[in-house]
């Protein structure tokens, strides 16, 4: 990457000089100082600025900022990760908050869906199960459970469908607002929570049939093995590997296609997602399994606190272990990981030169 402090003047002093003298010699096309904020990189098509920039980073930095299409190293990538959604916690929050909604809607529906299949009696069906001395084996508990009928009408099902469709739209706005705010912060325009949240929102629909493609992938993947082994069973020896490496694949894949998705011109976002991880597949591999295990450790950890803490309490001694607590804590670590996974996601897009709108 130039910063624009070469043997070529910047291309604003040359466009000035072309202006004065009537003579061309534009520099190449390259990264140079933006001219409008020398705390970011501007590029330079070789005849006007375009609008991508990247972030400059000062020499105590102890290392070289990466540029579009340089990956940042693994440490650096955690710590900006960390330092991204922190410094954007609000704007996160606030969509965060929103699919934090969903999941509180999906649980509701659900057990209003499963209250109406089971006729009524899903209260009764709670209290014999929380019983501190419960037990399925007694004559009354087997002769009730036996008694049980289910009223499968569609109508039934309505509360289900809506439920999963409340999750699943909050989850993909919250993923479009993640990766705007992530990436405005990148290049030096900061969205703010609003303005995120509206861009988002028309994202929605593209990320949900992104969501379509893969999961019709995955079955067509899955049937293939299942049909192939059923058939052979000797194919399963190179099926079930076979499987397992595009499962690893696409999901690299998946993940910048919908970063892509997010923030990019309305094309497909599959193709483009494999067309930018092409030839630093493993790189981007490595980082995204890196982040995971972070979370996956921090989740585990603040997972036992939180076991630890309800058992020393005076409701888990009286036989009552806060599951709702406990489960209310659990979501919001899950979301709370899920969004900095999303922003280490965003931060790999940006390093890869991934467009935006």
């Amino acid at each position: 990457m130039s910063h624009g402090r070469g043997p070529h003047p910047t291309p604003l002093t040359v466009k000035r000089l072309v202006r004065v003298t009537g003579v061309s010699d534009l520099p190449p096309a390259d990264w140079y100082t933006d001219p409008e904020d020398e705390s970011l990189y501007r590029y330079w098509d070789g005849s006007a600025w375009t609008e991508h920039r990247a972030p400059r980073h000062s020499p105590s930095d102890g290392e070289t900022a990466p540029g579009p299409g340089r990956l940042r190293r693994p440490g650096r990538l955690l710590a900006d990760t960390f330092s991204v959604a922190g410094r954007r916690w609000r704007s996160c929050a606030a969509a965060a908050l929103i699919y934090l909604v969903g999941q509180v809607a999906m649980v509701v529906l659900l057990l209003m869906a499963a209250d109406s299949i089971l006729m009524g009696e899903l209260g009764e069906i709670w209290e014999r199960v929380s019983e501190p001395d419960f037990d399925p084996e007694a004559p009354e508990h087997t002769a009730y459970f036996e008694s049980l009928e289910a009223d499968l009408s569609p109508v039934n099902f309505v509360p289900l469908v809506l439920g999963v469709g409340a999750v699943w739209f909050a989850g993909n706005l919250l993923q479009a607002t993640v990766m705007r705010v992530v990436l405005s912060d990148l290049r030096g325009r900061p969205l703010t929570a609003t303005d995120a949240l509206r861009q988002a929102l028309g994202r929605v629909p593209r990320l949900m049939g992104l969501d379509l493609q893969v999961a019709a992938i995955l079955l067509i993947a899955v049937t293939a093995a299942l049909v192939g082994g059923a058939l052979a069973p000797l194919l399963l020896i190179l099926l079930v590997p076979a499987v397992i490496v595009g499962a690893v694949y696409l999901t690299v894949v998946v993940s910048m296609a919908l970063a892509y998705a997010s923030v990019g011109p309305a094309t497909p976002s599959l193709p483009y997602g494999a067309r930018l991880v092409r030839g630093r597949f493993w790189a981007t591999f490595g980082r995204l399994l890196l982040v995971l295990a972070v979370l996956t450790a921090v989740s585990f950890a603040l997972g036992v606190v939180t076991a630890l803490a309800g058992i020393g309490s005076p409701a888990f001694e009286g036989g009552q272990a806060l599951p709702v607590v406990s489960q209310l804590v659990q979501t919001v670590v899950g979301t709370a990981a899920t969004v900095v996974g999303m922003t280490a996601a965003a931060i790999i897009y940006h390093d890869l030169g991934g467009d935006s709108e």
